[in-house]
């Protein structure tokens, strides 16, 4: 359930999913400072997803009309974010984008793919989870600065989401977070203050073969996204295995649970006083047709 503090600081619903999402983009210029900043058009929302915590918002009006959405999904301040919108240019896959806080000019190492208006469904571009990120917003909220948020990306799309302070909806989010850790089974507090996380002890390339791949979907071409959360016990076994999120054919979502179980061996999480501990282990698979083997990520 969510947190007194979290409901106390904006109404909590569920929110349909980001790719449907009505809004249309900002019309795109040659740098995310020279873009007219977008002013907010709706409140923070908060969406208590079963396996993410999702914070979203929109900017600008009618053809400005832009769709940012801020996600976390794992114990460690890893971020995801998405804006939607029309006139998103596509890329063939994910491409280097700048991204520019209040006080951070520039976010290292960042990296994006385009998705083009179809179907009536707005077009969005979805940021790879990045550990920089939310350092860049938590250095605003230090610095007791407003968020100006600047995206610069292919095709001389650029904007600019005056998002206000952000200590707020951070606050809100870090909430969520805590409440998603406990459903774990886990103890938010000890898992912010761990000093190391989950460790492979074997090779995660050999976790998955070439014969593992469904005979089916790989001569048909298919393939598919699985998000994997194992919460690691304190003696290094896996004590469960969820799907986070996934997208593609669902049949390699309980494969690679399977996989995982069996295969998989692991360090255990270590606390701040170097104790072993129950914690998650949560990572991106990806099956690709065609290919020796699947890419963890």
């Amino acid at each position: 359930m969510p947190t007194q503090q979290a409901r106390g600081f904006m109404r909590v619903q569920k929110v349909v999913a980001f790719v449907v999402m009505s809004g249309i983009a900002g019309t795109a210029a040659i740098a995310a400072d020279r873009a007219i900043p977008l002013s907010p058009s709706s409140k923070w929302q908060m969406d208590y997803a079963p396996s993410e915590c999702r914070l979203l918002r929109s900017f600008g009006e009618d053809r400005d009309r832009t769709t940012l959405q801020l996600s976390r999904l794992d114990v460690s301040d890893v971020l995801e974010m998405a804006l939607a919108g029309s006139h998103m240019p596509a890329t063939d896959g994910d491409v280097p984008v700048s991204v520019s806080t209040s006080t951070v000019t520039h976010v290292p190492g960042m990296h994006a793919r385009g998705f083009a208006t179809a179907g009536g469904a707005p077009g969005s571009i979805r940021f790879r989870p990045d550990r920089d990120l939310p350092g860049a917003l938590r250095s605003d909220v230090t610095a007791d600065r407003p968020t100006m948020l600047g995206v610069s990306f292919a095709r001389r799309y650029a904007v600019q989401l005056d998002m206000g302070p952000m200590k707020g909806a951070l606050a809100a989010l870090d909430a969520c977070v805590d409440d998603l850790v406990t459903s774990w089974g886990l103890d938010p507090a000890e898992q912010r203050q761990r000093k190391s996380a989950p460790e492979p002890v074997n090779d995660p390339a050999g976790w998955f073969r070439p014969a593992d791949y469904p005979v089916a979907l790989n001569r048909g071409g298919s393939g598919g996204i699985v998000v994997l959360r194992l919460v690691v016990a304190a003696d290094g076994s896996i004590k469960t295995c969820a799907v986070a999120k996934a997208g593609g054919e669902k049949a390699f979502e309980d494969l690679t649970c399977r996989l995982m179980t069996t295969r998989a061996q692991f360090r255990p999480a270590i606390d701040a006083s170097g104790r072993a501990i129950d914690s998650a282990w949560i990572r991106r698979i990806n099956w690709q047709p065609g290919k020796p083997f699947v890419t963890a990520g």
